[in-house]
């Protein structure tokens, strides 16, 4: 808990849900009582031989809300990692990291602040033709029903890609909301979402990698965050309220997460390789050992 964090998340998570359209007020109530606001940090993080945190870096810490920096700072200082071991020799090793942080009322006009997930995929370590790459991704188109509403949100596809390029199936994780209504209405808009963004990947063609590991395999997975939304950008270091989803898992991924991998984590825009194993292995839990 961080008390001058969680002034900054209640302050701005009863400005939003008080501007938020509410369709249906007693059953928009309940709703309220599942509302988090959500900021992602990046930054690096320096290991030492041993798995230990040396150092800490964060992106651009004077946009983040005041006590943000420290508060994760102290988080990740105490991580264990697995440690990396280059010709059978212990090595100092340097990951990326995209940590989501949450934000719930937890009563007395207090709020607890902790770290939901965290990707360490590096993905600007990985050689070009070693990535999956989009060549076609045409966006999907926004459903009218939501747009009309003034629904916006998340949704996290994941999916499996023919060695030719294209699609061989799609399926979506979870459904983040960014607008309060009541159980039935949000359901409708996640079921919205999830269909126009699956629907338009379908269509998506992709550029396998070509050399690497992941070179030969026969399909692969990759989770592509699509948001729906009336602003280009999302902006660093702003709290933003959400409705989380359920999480849900196709079938056909029998692969597992790392520990304390959430699909939530990964920044809208982008293309990860579902399963990557390259990054640092997590050892301990994100709120610490």
């Amino acid at each position: 808990m961080m008390k001058q964090g969680k002034v900054c998340v209640m302050l701005f998570l009863l400005v939003a849900l008080g501007m938020a359209q509410v369709a249906g007020a007693q059953g928009a109530a309940e709703v309220r009582k599942q509302t988090e606001a959500s900021l992602r940090v990046t930054g690096a993080i320096h290991i030492a031989t041993d798995g230990v945190v040396e150092q800490v870096v964060l992106d651009t810490p004077e946009k983040l809300p005041a006590g943000i920096a420290d508060f994760v700072t102290r988080n990740v200082m105490t991580w264990q990692f697995e440690p990396t071991v280059v010709d059978g020799e212990p090595r100092r090793a340097m990951t990326l990291v995209s940590a989501l942080l949450v934000g719930k009322l937890v009563g007395d006009g207090k709020m607890q602040v902790s770290i939901r997930a965290a990707d360490f995929s590096d993905g600007k370590a990985v050689p070009q033709d070693e990535q999956i790459t989009g060549r076609v991704m045409t966006p999907p188109r926004y459903p009218m029903g939501p747009a009309q509403s003034g629904a916006q949100g998340t949704a996290y596809l994941l999916v499996r890609i023919k060695r030719d390029g294209t699609v061989d199936d799609v399926a979506t994780e979870q459904v983040n909301l960014r607008i309060v209504s009541n159980e039935a209405q949000m359901a409708q808009y996640r079921k919205r979402f999830a269909d126009a963004a699956m629907e338009a990947a379908r269509k998506w063609k992709f550029v396998p990698p070509t050399a690497g590991e992941q070179a030969n395999q026969p399909y692969w997975l990759a989770r592509v965050p699509v948001d729906f939304a009336f602003q280009n950008a999302q902006r660093y270091g702003k709290w933003e309220v959400y409705i989380p989803g359920p999480h849900t898992r196709p079938a056909w991924a029998t692969d597992e997460d790392a520990p304390g991998f959430s699909p939530d984590a990964l920044a809208e825009g982008g293309i990860h390789l579902a399963g990557e194993k390259r990054g640092p292995k997590l050892l301990t839990p994100l709120d610490g050992a």
